[in-house]
């Protein structure tokens, strides 16, 4: 079964590296072919063995509400509320792709992972797909191949590569989320082996820059900052100078690679970095998107009800014409405090049980969870200045094999402090007078009445 798991993600990157839909009906790809049939096949295992346990209970519970509740709302808006130019049809589709997959994609990943070889396998096979996308991404960048990879024209998106991962900014937040991952990956490995990997991570360094993502940027640099000061105890500082010292080298050598590439790239950084983020308005400096919030949470306010609630799922969409470029306003003009709440609280366990995972003991899987401490902070960060749409299933998959492991090693290490509490308070002090054992005659058995 786990190969069906490997053929999964594959399936997943090669569509989106030959940008090829493999749509069945609307609605239905050979994504959902196999994604689908996963899932039934994981629950009937599970029936039959008898071995499922819930995990990380607060975790599912909030996944659960979070579709629950996005549904909900739009049959609000189908049956009752009829928003002018609300299509219940392609909402109902994108509620099904865009939430309902994702959702389905971490718990077959979650609950499917059984060891830790099943784990390194997932690990790698992520890792492989996301090396690749990028390496084939800066090849066609330079003309070697051609796979249609798209470079902004107009406007904001001059000039910036977008990747095989949806938009630009899209792109630059899965790589900021799976990086850490990668690198872990490649400490892991021996041999030549470690030369792939890592030409695999500086490939997507190199693609994170050309896609000159500044929201990405700061997830960079305040959610990997964040992370380092989270698992300081167990990162010592030599070790993160040398690290800040190796990214920061990777980073000047792909940002040559990246000029060599597109010699207009030097031009559209300096602009959007410098020139941009440093102007005076505040508006100018965020491409807009201050006025993009304060428009929103003014139509919110207008009906203070939906600061609760929210309008329903995908009726932004129907009121305005640019995205919010803020998955956490997106969510909260949609859902309300139920999606925000959700979202919130998945992140914030996520990042907690890796912590406690890191805390239980070092081992193979150490170096894991602290990448994905570094990659969901990261990722945090970012998605603050994106809606990214596309990659949350590759984002799901990750989250979800790598926070089995979390909690596996949790579990592990309490049912150890427990054996260790009890064997200790079983153990008499040294030096104490022998307790004197006397023979008494055993109690009757008490009867239980019956009435």
């Amino acid at each position: 079964m786990r190969l069906l798991y490997v053929l999964l993600i594959s399936t997943l990157a090669l569509s989106d590296i030959f940008s090829v839909g493999m749509s069945l009906a609307p609605g239905l790809s050979v994504k959902n072919a196999l994604l689908y049939p996963l899932a039934l096949g994981l629950m009937f295992r599970m029936a039959l063995t008898g071995r499922f346990r819930m995990r990380l209970p607060i975790v599912n519970v909030a996944f659960i509400l979070w579709i629950t509740y996005a549904v909900l709302t739009w049959v609000v808006c189908v049956t009752m509320i009829h928003y002018p130019g609300y299509d219940a049809r392609n909402a109902g589709i994108e509620l099904k792709s865009e939430l309902f997959d994702s959702v389905l994609f971490f718990f077959v990943y979650f609950y499917g992972m059984e060891s830790e070889s099943d784990f390194h396998l997932i690990a790698k096979t992520l890792a492989f797909w996301i090396g690749i996308a990028n390496i084939l991404t800066l090849a066609d960048v330079a003309g070697v191949i051609h796979l249609g990879i798209q470079v902004g024209q107009n406007g904001v998106e001059a000039d910036r590569v977008f990747g095989v991962f949806g938009h630009a900014n899209d792109t630059a937040a899965l790589i900021v989320c799976v990086l850490p991952m990668m690198v872990a990956v490649a400490m892991q490995s021996r041999g030549s082996a470690r030369l792939f990997w890592y030409a695999g991570a500086f490939a997507s360094v190199a693609v994170l820059l050309l896609t000159v993502s500044r929201g990405a940027y700061v997830g960079v640099v305040l959610g990997y900052g964040a992370a380092v000061w989270f698992c300081r105890r167990y990162l010592p500082t030599s070790r993160v100078f040398a690290w800040v010292l190796i990214g920061s080298t990777c980073v000047v050598i792909a940002a040559a690679l990246a000029v060599a590439l597109l010699p207009q790239f030097s031009q559209v950084i300096t602009e959007r970095i410098f020139s941009q983020s440093m102007s005076g308005s505040i508006s100018d400096a965020s491409s807009g998107r201050t006025v993009i919030w304060a428009t929103t949470i003014a139509t919110m306010m207008a009906h203070p009800i939906t600061l609760i609630t929210g309008y329903g799922f995908l009726v932004y969409q129907t009121m305005f014409v640019l995205v919010t470029h803020n998955y956490y306003l997106d969510q909260w003009f949609g859902l309300g405090l139920i999606g925000l709440f959700c979202l919130l609280t998945i992140q914030y366990q996520t990042v907690a049980t890796a912590l406690r995972a890191i805390a239980a003991g070092a081992g193979p899987l150490r170096p894991y969870m602290i990448a994905l401490v570094f990659g969901m902070l990261g990722l945090a960060v970012s998605i603050f200045f994106d809606n990214m749409d596309k990659p949350w299933s590759y984002v799901w998959i990750y989250v979800g094999f790598t926070l089995r492991a979390a909690a596996e090693l949790v579990e592990r290490s309490q049912k150890a402090e427990a054996r260790k509490s009890s064997v200790g308070s079983a153990l008499e002090p040294v030096g104490t007078r022998p307790t004197v054992r006397t023979r008494t005659r055993p109690a009757p058995a008490r009867r239980m009445s019956v009435n």
